[in-house]
């Protein structure tokens, strides 16, 4: 009797982690490792563009950082540092510190026609979240856009085409994915909840942009990517919908910029 109420208590086991496949499980960093990384990424990122901007005044280069003073180099070695920064404090409190696993940021794999269909279908939500966003400013409240970052770097010429997509549609995706969802989204929610989580997370994304104009867009954004994660429990189909959108907008950038031609 006893050894059929164990292998009955062995079959439950196997058929409750069975049923929890797929799922992340194990986040082991805390609160904590979170508002240290980012109180470590504000502060070491300061540091960078204030040194670097007394660098660029020293050299008679210009009185401030600005489009017109960025290269193809400079561009690749200040975002460099950036990414290596951003992946650096995962990998140390989670990886490194915790002891987690890759997996436990969400390096799973997911079904990719499922994958192809949520970017399919939260694309066309973040596009009409666009328009509306852009008809109420403009048409409403009378508030044009000002210039963007990128398109002051495309029209100067400073940094090419190619540089900016690579960037902009492969290396941003990965490594903003990595740090908002897979290891922000799940140190807030471990502590606070999901809907504290993508709520935090998302402040925290569209801030990182410095772009207060598309902040409310860039949040909601951020609010569908953190939504996305937490249902498929996988980096990929947001790393995915996150690299379809920069490219499609930088794509179209670079086209009515005449950088490009889209037929």
């Amino acid at each position: 009797m006893s050894e059929y109420k164990r292998s009955d208590l062995n079959r439950i086991i196997k058929k409750e982690e069975g049923s929890k496949e797929g799922e992340l499980t194990q986040i082991k960093w805390t609160l904590r490792d979170v508002l240290f990384s980012i109180l470590f990424l504000i502060v070491v990122l300061t540091g960078i563009y204030f040194l670097t901007a007394r660098i660029v005044v020293a050299l008679k280069l210009g009185e401030r950082i600005d489009s017109s003073n960025i290269t193809n180099f400079s561009f690749s070695v200040l975002y460099g540092i950036q990414v290596i920064l951003m992946v650096g404090v995962v990998w140390f409190f989670a990886i490194y510190w915790r002891r987690a696993k890759w997996r436990d940021l969400g390096f799973k794999y997911y079904s990719i026609l499922k994958t192809v269909w949520y970017s399919l279908l939260a694309l066309l939500l973040i596009l009409l979240i666009n328009f509306v966003y852009v008809f109420l400013m403009t048409r409403i409240f009378k508030i044009s856009p000002p210039p963007g970052k990128f398109e002051d770097l495309v029209s100067n010429e400073n940094v090419s085409s190619i540089m900016l997509l690579i960037v902009v549609s492969v290396i941003a995706p990965i490594c903003e994915e990595i740090f908002f969802r897979g290891f922000l989204y799940q140190g807030f929610k471990k502590r606070w909840g999901v809907l504290a989580g993508i709520l935090i997370s998302s402040f925290l994304f569209a801030s990182a942009h410095l772009d207060l104009y598309n902040f409310i867009p860039l949040m909601a954004i951020g609010w569908i990517l953190a939504y996305i994660f937490h249902k498929t429990k996988s980096l990929f189909p947001v790393i995915f919908l996150h690299a379809i959108y920069n490219l499609l907008m930088i794509m179209v950038l670079l086209s009515q910029l005449n950088q490009i031609k889209i037929y």
